[in-house]
């Protein structure tokens, strides 16, 4: 364990699954940060930003290879053929980081990039699936602010029960609302002024001390636990820097009943 039990874990770039596997094992908060290059350093940051400037979207690969998204995505919003060998080497890059996390459990993942930023994000919250064990990757491309994250015992449960059982609903017509309009949260939620400035100071009520929260290094690559019934998993919420810069977001989620 680090010598600062509450520190995030940290992996080498070209850490393999048994080695990140073994950190988030040890980690307080499991969770683990593998650094990654700011978006002016990336061969594929002209195509990257190509995207960036176009209305924000979001794809499920489902069966489709990393470099057979990118081609759907990038034909329809930027012409086909666009950007053609740095699309090729950022579907490389997704397909080792997806090859990392499914190593994680031995299944393959399920991977989906979206450019858009979802205002839930911004409220703590626990990622969950039915599977016996379950890890989920992301690498935000261009965001200002990295995930923030909390251990459990920060929460009040009671308290994060009652508020979501009436935000949760809202939080996700709130999400869609954003993702089709395009419109800023603040002005979706303008007549919503408390909850708006949770989102932004970070003062929930039911967080028990703000000094319990730790960010992973902006543009840096991130694996945390997904609660299973036999596992918690890693609260975290996103930084209200974000909204206005949702950048190139990677999710990989891997899931095994055998893991």
């Amino acid at each position: 364990m680090s010598a600062d039990s509450n520190a995030i874990e940290q992996a080498p770039p070209a850490a393999d699954a048994t080695t990140v596997r073994r950190l988030l094992d040890q980690s307080p908060l499991g969770v683990v940060e593998i650094p990654r290059p700011p978006l002016e350093a990336l061969p594929y940051r002209n195509f990257v930003a190509a995207l960036l400037g176009k209305p924000g979207f979001k794809l499920d690969f489902n069966r489709l290879a990393p470099a057979e998204a990118l081609a759907l995505v990038s034909d329809k919003l930027l012409g086909p053929g666009a950007f053609a060998d740095e699309r090729a080497l950022l579907a490389a890059e997704i397909a080792a980081l997806a090859e990392l996390a499914g190593g994680l459990v031995n299944e393959r993942p399920a991977i989906a990039i979206r450019t858009y930023f979802a205002p839930g994000d911004l409220v703590w919250h626990v990622d969950r699936v039915n599977e016996r064990a379950a890890f989920r990757l992301l690498w935000p491309i261009g965001r200002p602010a990295g995930m923030r994250v909390t251990p459990a015992a920060n929460l009040d449960p009671a308290l994060h029960r009652a508020y979501m059982r009436r935000e949760h609903p809202l939080l996700c017509r709130l999400d869609t609302r954003v993702m089709r309009s395009g419109v800023p949260v603040e002005q979706v939620w303008a007549h919503r002024p408390a909850q708006l400035e949770a989102m932004a100071s970070g003062a929930f009520p039911f967080i028990r001390d703000r000094a319990q929260e730790w960010e992973i290094a902006p543009g840096a690559a991130s694996i945390h636990r997904v609660e299973t019934p036999g596992r918690p998993g890693t609260w975290h919420r996103s930084s209200w820097a974000n909204r206005a810069a949702p950048g190139f977001q990677l999710v990989v989620t891997a899931a095994s009943d055998a893991a």
